[in-house]
Parts: C-alpha cells; structure tokens; sequence
C-alpha cells in the first residue's frame, strides 16, 4: 500500500521536525543573548575590518574588537555605576518632595479650578513614581537573584559577537546559497537589506546614543542636578523616531525657567539648538542614504509592535522585521511589473 521512498521520506520529516522542536527549546532561553551580539558584531564590523587589513587574521582581529569593547563596556558600567545609583535615590528623594502641583497651577490655572482635582493629580503623581521606582527595584532584584543565569547569558552574548565578527562574511555567503529565489534576487534582497540595517543600527541606534551623549555633556557643563540619568533618558529618546533629544532637554529648560534660573535655561538652549539638533540634522544624512531610509511611519509600526512582543529588544527587532518584509514586497512588486512589460513586448 505504502511504497518505501513514501516510509522514508516520511520518517526524515517526523525526524526533522522533532530536531527543529528541540532546536527551538535549546535556544528560545538564550534568542536576545545571541541577537544583541550579533547586533554587536554588526556595529563593530568596521573597526574588525580595519583591523583585518593590518593582522590579516580573523580570529586575532574578532578576539582584539571583542577585548576591546568588553574593556570599555566593563570601564563605563564600573564608573558610572556608582554615579547612576546615586543620582536614582536622589531623583527619587527630589521627585517625593517636588512641588509639580504647585508649578502646574501657575502655568496651567485652569487644569486645577477644584481641590479635588488637585488631590487627584498629587495621587495620581505619587502613584506613577512609586510604581517606577518599585519596578526598577524589582528588575535589580531579578538581576542579582538569577546571577548565574544572567552571566550565561554574557557569555552567549560574546561568543554570537566573536563569531559574528569572525563568520560574518561566511554567514551572507551560507545565506545567498540557502535563500529560496534566484541569484539576481538574493542578491538584491542582500544589498536592500544591508542598506535598510545600516539605516537602522547606525542611523536610529548608534547616532541616538551619540545625540543622547551630547545631551548629556550639556546637562553636565551646567550643573544639572542628575545629569546621567537624564542622558540615558535622551539616548533612549533619540533612538525613538519622532521623539528626539528636545523631549528631555525642553522639560529640563521649562524647568529651569519656573525655579528661576534663567540664564543656565538660555544657555542650555542655544547648546542643544547648536550642538545636539544640529548634529542630529548633519550626521543622520551623511551617514545614510535617502535610498536605505525605512519610512517613519513602518519605523513606528515596527518599533511599538517590537517592543511589545520582545521588549527592549523590540526597539532593533521590530523595525528590522518590518523591513525586511517591505523589501521582499517591493522586490517582488518589482519582478511582477517587469514580468508584465515582458509579456506586453512579447
């Protein structure tokens, strides 16, 4: 009845099912670990690349870039570490005794016409900054009591950023090979796609965090009370589309005003007018090209549905799937209209 080639194929398929089960178990746990570092080694593919023209050896110049950056991360956390737990207790305490109520009422008086309005707002205030404050507590908490787990995941994160650095290359060639269309559109889907993730890791994530410093800088040159916490505030902001660095550096200025210190708010102005939003409107053009430029209206889609499913994470994944999507889309819209100019000169 069942002819054995039927038996065996089968077979193969309960056999490669069961085995992509299991692969998907063994590496759901530690998916983000390997992302982030590949991510990493994406980032940091240039400088492996430079390297590579003077050792000449991939596994040397992936084992120096990885040593590299780890030193500076390790450098950065043991830093500011101390500087970010500080200026956190002390954000809190300033934000318990702050009088936000009082400093609304006097720019909006008709928000606030009935003490009941007034005491709604208090607790709806108060609610808002215990909640953070307790989930920080508890993400800390998380971190310190699944140490080792935490450490594994380091590991899978160096190991994907070493080999990603070493086997990129090698990964696009297995990728051109295994891609189920034609060789002209693999190879167009490759180059559309580099182009759209240089737009996203460099051009949404690497300036962001840049844009997000100078900020910073700013904060700090006028004495801003918590100055890093508000910079890992602005690079979060300048990574997200439409929102920008003045969604941080405009409340800090009103602020200023209200408290009556007036000339540090001027300054700080003209130092992000001159220094933050226009590097941000020079470095993004010149480091991307219009032609590679994800609308904003897909980066948004992608980043808010991102970070829904992945979390963080979601800021990259999410607008990276998306475009990857459109590219196969405008690809294949691409073949069907040139199909039909074929068949019509037929």
């Amino acid at each position: 009845m069942f002819n054995e080639n039927i038996i065996k194929q089968v077979f193969a398929g309960i056999l490669v099912a069961i085995l992509l089960v299991f692969t998907y178990l063994i590496i759901k746990p530690i998916f983000f670990a390997m992302i982030f570092g590949f991510i990493l080694s994406y980032i940091f593919s240039p400088i492996n690349k430079r390297l590579l023209l003077r050792i000449r050896n991939p596994t040397v110049t992936a084992l120096i870039t990885c040593l590299f950056v780890l030193t500076v991360l390790v450098a950065v956390i043991w830093t500011f570490m101390p500087i970010l737990t500080k200026q956190l207790i002390e954000g809190y305490t300033l934000l318990q005794t702050f009088d936000l109520v009082g400093i609304l009422k006097k720019i909006f008086p008709f928000l606030f016409l009935s003490e009941k309005s007034i005491e709604d707002f208090a607790t709806a205030y108060n609610t808002l900054i215990s909640g953070f404050v307790y989930s920080a507590i508890g993400n800390i908490s998380s971190i310190v009591l699944n140490f080792p787990s935490v450490m594994l995941k380091i590991l899978v994160v160096l190991i994907s950023f070493f080999y990603g650095l070493r086997d990129g290359d090698k990964i696009i060639s297995i990728l051109k090979d295994t891609l189920p269309f034609d060789r002209s559109t693999t190879t167009r889907f490759i180059i559309k796609s580099k182009l759209v993730t240089d737009s996203i890791i460099y051009g949404r994530i690497v300036i962001g965090v840049v844009v997000g410093i100078l900020t910073g800088i700013g904060f700090y040159l006028f004495g801003i009370k918590g100055a890093l916490v508000l910079t890992l505030l602005a690079m979060l902001a300048s990574i997200l589309p439409i929102i920008g660095p003045w969604a941080i550096w405009v409340p800090v200025v009103i602020t200023l005003f209200v408290i009556g210190q007036q000339t540090t708010a001027i300054l700080l102005t003209i130092y992000c007018l001159i220094f933050v939003a226009l590097f941000e409107n020079i470095a993004y053009p010149l480091v991307i090209s219009r032609k590679s430029q994800l609308p904003t209206s897909l980066t948004l889609i992608g980043l808010i549905g991102g970070m829904l499913v992945f979390g963080l994470f979601g800021i990259v994944l999410g607008p990276l799937i998306i475009a990857y999507l459109s590219i196969l889309f405008e690809i294949y819209h691409e073949s069907h209209i040139k199909k039909l100019k074929d068949e019509t000169k037929s």
